[in-house]
């Protein structure tokens, strides 16, 4: 956030905070799909990567994105990796005016903040770094269904709705970076949060209440109704 903020404002901004490998081209792909939105919209690009070991070694693909980016399907889950994200001039202005909750991912909040005020996300399907994955990753990507399920039935509800009701607290005490839209959706949210299942029952059935696939969605939907 710091750096952000020292960012001179006509600088569109990308993320260099990894031991990964950017492929010939990824600055290129970023300015120019960020060029297509207009300078006043604030616009975050992000891209699949190449899952790779310690000596870049291949294993997988990240995988294609099943849904569309949006609010407040950001508040379920990041699908927009660090190592990939490039925002805008309105973006990295947006953002940086802004004050993220203590522990938020700076990708994650970055995603979360964009949405929220009705900005724009260009989710490139094209890999455009390579990710590397060891044992001493901050934050990783596992690279299997089974390996995600394990390590968030590890976490349960208690950690990801901590970290659900932070996002949803910290965008509604800044009511000037959203937009109408999502003032009423973050609403509707909190104060299902403060009563019953029956609300949360019925906060679920909001647009964009899922992740990227139905296995995920219906684990985050227990947690939303239990955490």
């Amino acid at each position: 956030m710091r750096l952000l903020r020292a960012t001179p404002r006509t600088m569109s901004v990308a993320f260099a905070d990894q031991d990964d490998v950017w492929l010939p081209g990824k600055l290129a792909r970023g300015v120019a799909a960020l060029a297509t939105v207009p300078a006043d919209v604030p616009a975050l690009y992000c891209a699949r990567q190449y899952l790779v070991d310690e000596q870049l070694m291949p294993l997988k693909c990240s995988p294609r994105l099943r849904r569309p980016p949006g609010f407040p399907a950001s508040l379920t889950q990041n699908i927009a990796t660090g190592c990939t994200v490039m925002l805008n001039p309105a973006a990295a202005s947006l953002v940086a005016g802004s004050e993220a909750p203590p522990g938020s991912l700076h990708d994650w909040w970055c995603y979360l903040v964009i949405t929220a005020a009705g900005g724009r996300v260009l989710a490139d399907d094209t890999p455009t770094v390579l990710y590397r994955q060891h044992g001493s990753n901050a934050v990783g990507a596992p690279h299997s269904m089974p390996r995600r399920a394990y390590a968030a039935l590890r976490r349960g509800p208690r950690d990801f709705m901590g970290v659900f009701r932070a996002h949803v607290s910290a965008l509604r005490a800044q009511p000037g970076l959203l937009s109408a839209e999502a003032r009423e959706t973050l609403d509707r949210i909190d104060a299902a949060l403060r009563q019953g299942q029956l609300a949360r029952l019925r906060a679920l059935g909001l647009a964009g209440m899922w992740r990227q696939t139905w296995l995920e969605t219906a684990l985050f939907r227990w947690w939303f109704l239990v955490g």
